[in-house]
């Protein structure tokens, strides 16, 4: 039986909030306790082989969000944000290994170091691995650990190592009935000393997306609960962890966070001590922050509440709110929301493929905390939205709070957002080593087609003395992605933890895919010094790229790698293998740190066009570490003329063109010196160009998106090649001039359908476009890009394609359809159908059948669609336009190159949307329909941009819903409200 999971996650937004300035405190809300119920050892007992099936597990929950689009800061990009890579370079990582391959969406990626072992976990499984990433015990159901896990495989597990303990814990939820199920083994080796687990129940309140952490009064856990009455009903839970590090009854509490606003899912952090001194008892800090985007909340913040448990007596323990660390206290603005709270938030390679979830509202897993001799010191971070005025661009915003004294007030040590070039940073996991350097491990993707990064892994830091707020360690890949996610879910977390044995090396696990399997890796590396004596060259400063001179000025960053402070020691450069330059610094440069340095002999960089090539170098006696020595790098005499078109941004392929269509640009200078007064043209197919004048000013390296004053008629249906281009006078290069695209204007586009299942077509081969491993997404997928060439003169044609699902034997057979549309209308008509409903014989097997065209057919470009799926469901194959339940939807070309497709397509139903306005840009949105279900309003600019996205109940006789837009700029703006599948949409105007 197939299971369909739908979710409405279509929204942009700027959100808003506010706190109260009155401190609250609050009882346990639920207390209960457990009996251990001992497991013997792993190396004793016959494991459990985890499931290996596609599944998605325990989709998250959240409230109806209440927002005011357009409220909140900042507004624009602001100078908190990193926007240059670190440069400190750093050895990759010492090793890396794959934790796992499975189908379990999402796969939840976690784990932890001991002195001798790896525990990995996921949903809802976990091995073990040695210090080397050997595999010493096989993956297993998190059943087989037996005790109160028995037959349990719910998932959401945290694996943690309590170094204070010597003990690993492993935790998951249950919902038979509703508690969490902990196991904390009996020794440090968690094959051969046993376990005790317990099951704590949770008052009926199934406990989601729970992050464990350990104080020194017991283990903590906080959960995504009750998100309209977060401030008095159980959200954070205390175990007795005394009595479970023995093995006896323990006691288990539940709090509220008093005074806290939420917007739908959320997920607030417990500070974990690690190290070798155990946290106080008592002032047990919960951290969330606070988005001035929300509804409620007056300034961004973090919000801290301080737990004082009192298991003698339970009933005497409280929960405080205790400090807003605000603007005032070095908390820069921040949108911490993406899509109105939606859960499909970054775009990925290809256009078919679906949006991942950002991991928003979340204090990401770990917050971990560390004692030092002079002060107590926690880590954390959370994604943000680093430029709310353009295009959603996910950066990591990371935080080092400090506190001179236990139970003392905690200030912000110093704060930054990781953002160093135009890819998404995400799913962030932080750490400290017992030195003070920090580490950040996190996903990077980019839906650029001319840079396209799959989901991939990799991690920077900073060390301890470094300047406050950057990521100054060059980033470092753990592993790339070869394919794109192939579901919105994504994480839902990943796992930075610190060895326990010295305290210094990271183990960082996150989540990345290859075709349709999803696979947790694990990146293990090192910030802190290896050697006494380590000097190199970290960068040159100047010169950079640009016009240059008969006699410039050279200066580099020096880096001490090592323990001991260095000074009086050679530096040198050559260029394109010329005579060595050497000359001394005579400063002092501490441990780990760095300087710069500017040689007294100048170069000759005048040749127009011209690289040049150097090679820096420093040679100190004591050196232990030759390899980061010497740098190779080149400077490139720019011309001071070049610019030219990167991309055509606007229109994209859709349906519904107007008369009068936008046309955006991206203008790049590529030369030497700022331009200003660009001439810019662009040309409809091969209509008359429309020339206009770009008038800002384009820096050396900088990119500007224009779009044009005068606008295109695209309106009938069919496809257009549209061409952009600059006309400098005395420019460079003209070969970067111009770009072109292919845009469609098309009848419809069926997405919508589930090809989780191996439904629909994942190989496809015509002539010579050969497209293997097609991700799956939403149904459709646009390969307009990939062009057939067919000969009309030849009698037949043959195209071979793979489905993942069906046989001849089974009950679901998988058939197959397509079309040429021979009369660019963009309508694939039924005459234009060339195979119907062919069967494709067995899964995972090419099949091939032949077809034809007319010998009269029209030369040129056209559109081809194919249609694969399951007809024993909803759904006609033979319909072009229709949904299936079960399948997927292709469209490519054939005479045709340089497409691409970008599709947003909004169905309507037959309910009537109406758009009341009131005073103060108030409006009443009111859709009368004998629909019932919960539906979903979402609010968009003319951009495209998403202000809001909610849930509507039927109030009885119809869905209404108060839209405030008093905050909204002047403008035109999109209301849809609907079901994913089903929908109305509506202008209407901000005065």
């Amino acid at each position: 039986m197939k299971k369909i999971t739908i979710l409405l996650v279509l929204f942009f937004g700027f959100h808003a909030v506010v706190f109260s300035q009155e401190r609250e405190t609050a009882s346990p809300v639920y207390i209960d306790s457990a009996s251990a119920v001992p497991s013997s050892a792993m190396s004793k007992r016959k494991l459990i082989q985890p499931e290996k099936e596609f599944k998605i597990y325990n989709p998250r929950n959240r409230g109806i969000n209440k927002i005011v689009p357009g409220k909140g800061l900042p507004k624009i990009k602001t100078e908190a944000v990193q926007q240059k890579m670190g440069e400190i370079p750093v050895k990759a990582p010492n090793f890396t290994f794959e934790a796992v391959s499975t189908q379990a969406t999402p796969t939840d990626p976690t784990g932890a170091a001991g002195p001798n072992h790896y525990v990995n976990g996921w949903n809802s499984a976990f091995s073990i691995f040695d210090k080397s990433g050997n595999q010493i015990m096989q993956p297993a159901s998190l059943a087989s650990i037996g005790g109160e896990f028995t037959n349990e495989t719910l998932g959401d597990p945290i694996i943690l190592y309590d170094e204070f303990a010597d003990r690993f814990i492993i935790s998951q939820f249950s919902d038979t009935p509703e508690s969490f199920l902990i196991a904390v083994s009996q020794g440090p080796d968690p094959i051969n000393d046993g376990w005790y687990t317990y099951r704590f129940t949770t008052n009926g309140v199934l406990p989601d997306y729970p992050k464990i952490s350990v104080w020194g009064d017991g283990y903590y856990i906080t959960t995504n609960k009750n998100s309209r009455t977060a401030a008095t009903s159980q959200v954070i839970y205390a175990l007795e962890r005394d009595q479970m590090l023995i093995g006896e009854t323990a006691q288990i509490m539940s709090f509220p966070l008093p005074g806290i606003e939420t917007n739908g899912f959320y997920s607030p952090a417990g500070f974990s001590g690690i190290g070798q001194e155990l946290p106080p008892r008592g002032n047990s800090p919960i951290v969330y922050l606070q988005d001035d985007s929300w509804a409620g909340v007056n300034e961004d913040h973090l919000k801290l509440w301080l737990i004082n448990v009192d298991w003698n007596n339970p009933s005497n323990s409280t929960i405080s709110e205790s400090q807003e660390l605000g603007a005032a206290d070095g908390v820069s603005p921040f949108l911490a929301t993406f899509d109105g709270g939606s859960f499909s938030n970054l775009s990925q390679p290809g256009s078919d493929t679906p949006e991942i979830d950002v991991l928003q509202a979340t204090m990401m897993y770990m917050t971990t905390y560390r004692k030092f001799p002079n002060y107590n010191a926690v880590v954390m971070n959370f994604v943000v939205d680093v430029d709310p005025s353009a295009a959603e661009h996910a950066g990591i915003r990371w935080y080092e709070l400090r506190q001179q004294n236990d139970g003392g007030p905690w200030s912000v040590f110093q704060e930054g957002t990781y953002a160093p070039d135009n890819s998404d940073r995400f799913s962030g996991s932080i750490g400290m080593d017992k030195e003070g350097n920090i580490a950040l491990g996190y996903t990077v993707l980019n839906d650029n087609p001319q840079n396209p990064v799959f989901p991939s892994l990799r991690y920077t830091g900073r060390y301890r003395n470094d300047e406050p707020g950057i990521m100054t360690i060059e980033e470092q890949s753990i592993i790339e992605g070869e394919s794109p996610n192939p579901n919105s879910r994504y994480g839902d977390y990943a796992h930075l933890s610190v060895d326990a044995a010295d305290g210094l090396t990271f183990w960082h696990n996150g989540e990345y895919f290859v075709g349709q399997e999803r696979k947790n890796h694990v990146g293990v590396f090192k910030i802190a010094p290896d050697f006494d004596n380590d000097l190199g060259i970290v960068s040159l400063i100047s010169p950079e790229d640009s016009s240059l001179g008969a006699n410039e000025e050279i200066t580099i960053r020096i880096r001490n790698y090592g323990r001991n402070a260095q000074s009086n020691f050679e530096v040198s450069y050559s260029i394109d293998g010329g005579p060595e330059v050497t000359e001394t610094f005579e400063e002092s440069i501490a441990a780990t740190s760095s300087a710069e340095f500017t040689f007294s002999e100048n170069a000759d960089l005048s040749e127009v066009g011209r690289t040049y090539e150097f090679i820096f170098s420093t040679n100190l006696e004591a050196d232990e570490n030759e390899e980061n020595d010497t740098l190779l790098t080149s400077v490139r005499n720019l011309p001071p003329n070049d610019v030219g078109v990167t991309s055509i941004d606007a229109p994209r392929t859709g349906e519904n063109f107007s008369s009068s269509e936008e046309i955006t640009i991206s203008i790049e200078n590529f030369g030497g010196e700022p331009q200003q007064d660009i001439p810019v043209f662009y040309q409809i197919g091969n209509n008359t160009p429309v020339r206009e004048v770009f008038n800002g000013n384009l820096p050396v390296g900088g990119l500007e998106v224009y779009t044009f004053n005068e606008t295109s008629d695209i309106s009938p249906s069919g496809t257009y090649r549209i061409t952009g281009g600059t006309r400098l006078e005395n420019d460079f290069e003209p070969n970067n001039d111009t770009t072109v695209r292919s845009v469609a204007n098309l009848d419809c586009i069926p997405e919508g359908s589930d090809c989780s299942f191996g439904d629909g077509i994942f190989f496809f081969e015509l002539e010579n476009v050969l497209n293997e491993r097609i991700p799956c997404g939403n149904g459709y997928a646009d390969f307009i890009g990939l062009s057939a060439n067919l000969d009309r003169s030849q009698s037949e044609f043959t195209v071979s394609v793979q489905s993942l699902f069906g046989d001849l034997t089974d009950t679901d057979a998988e058939r197959f359809s397509m079309w040429i549309d021979l009369n660019d209308d963009a309508v694939f008509g039924d005459d234009e159908r060339l195979i119907t409903s062919e069967i494709i014989p067995t899964a995972g097997e090419w099949h091939s059948t032949n077809f034809s065209i007319p010998g009269d057919a029209s030369l040129g470009q056209h559109l081809l669609r194919i249609r694969a799926g399951d007809v024993d469901f909803e759904g006609d194959l033979n319909n072009p336009c229709e949904v299936m339940d079960y399948g997927t939807t292709h469209d490519y070309s054939v005479n045709i190159t340089d497409s691409t497709l970008d599709i947003e397509d909004f169905i309507l139903n037959e309910a009537e949307l109406v758009v009341v306005s009131e005073e103060n840009k108030q409006f009443r949105i009111v859709m009368e329909t004998d629909y019932e279900e919960t539906l979903r309003i979402t609010v968009h600019n003319i951009l495209g941009q998403k202000m809001l996205e909610n849930q509507v109940e039927n109030s009885g006789s119809g869905y209404v819903y108060e839209l405030d837009m008093s905050y909204a700029t002047r403008g035109v703006y999109l209301v849809r409200m609907g079901t994913r599948e089903v929908g109305k949409v509506k202008r209407f105007i901000v005065e």
